[in-house]
């Protein structure tokens, strides 16, 4: 990141499958980790159509989280602000 490059605020989970992103964010709330089920940016792509938004300064918590099961994560990706 440059020096002229806003920082990250928020990342996004992306799922091959709906029934992923619902375990997750059932695991997500459990655990007491901030996030919000959202339609998946233009920007980024995934089978599943939906992904969860979590703040970026929760990024290992999220990933361990998520890590207690398989559930068809196809990745985590920043969020760049426009």
């Amino acid at each position: 990141m440059s020096a002229s490059e806003p920082p990250i605020e928020f990342g996004v989970v992306l799922f091959h499958s709906v029934q992923g992103a619902i375990g997750a964010e059932k695991l997500l709330v459990a655990a007491g980790v901030p996030h919000k089920l959202i339609a998946v940016p233009r920007e980024l792509s995934s089978n599943c159509g939906f992904c969860l938004r979590f703040r970026w300064a929760d990024r290992d918590r999220v990933e361990s989280t998520l890590a207690q099961r398989q559930l068809g994560v196809e990745g985590i990706h920043a969020l760049r602000p426009r």
